[in-house]
């Protein structure tokens, strides 16, 4: 989903997106659904990963 995040300005609904797409990611990942109503912070500190924003400032900078 990163790839090539350089060359294209990223927009506010792009963000929405690909961090919809993570926590769905992730949630599989636990198997977890929507229904166990698991706040987004809670499965983020349990699989240990950080927001999609802090990701796209990192690769921008290398």
């Amino acid at each position: 989903m990163l790839f090539g995040a350089e060359c294209w300005p990223t927009k506010r609904p792009h963000i929405q997106q690909m961090s919809a797409t993570e926590m769905r990611m992730l949630r599989w990942m636990c198997g977890r659904t929507i229904k166990g109503r698991i706040r987004n912070e809670g499965i983020c500190n349990k699989v240990g990963v950080a927001p999609i924003e802090e990701k796209l400032v990192q690769h921008r900078l290398r």
